[in-house]
């Protein structure tokens, strides 16, 4: 059985909170790209994995993480410790599970 993972990328703001795991959703517009990615006739997909990229290009910063589900949602505020806020309202978010590889990519440790 193989395994499937859902490709997103991100910028570098939303990349830094959820590579270390504070932020443990993604927020995405319901486009109808995004609801091809997570649904197949209305029904979702069900992904094993998420893989986000910093960028495109193999050569950027990626981590993968457990994909938990999705949900939507009628209104989201969240602030970040980097300051990154997330203010939306009717978003899919996607849910994420324990981070389980991370590629060219070092996070900074804390002074």
């Amino acid at each position: 059985m193989s395994t499937r993972t859902l490709k997103l990328t991100l910028q570098r703001d939303a990349f830094e909170v959820m590579v270390t795991g504070e932020k443990n959703e993604e927020y995405r517009d319901p486009s109808t790209w995004i609801r091809s990615r997570l649904f197949k006739n209305k029904v979702e997909r069900g992904y094993d994995f998420v893989e986000f990229t910093n960028g495109y290009g193999k050569h950027l910063p990626r981590f993968t993480a457990k994909y938990r589900g999705v949900e939507f949602r009628t209104r989201v505020y969240r602030k970040y410790s980097n300051g990154s806020t997330v203010h939306t309202t009717d978003v899919y978010a996607i849910l994420l599970g324990e981070i389980v590889s991370i590629e060219n990519y070092s996070i900074p440790m804390a002074l």
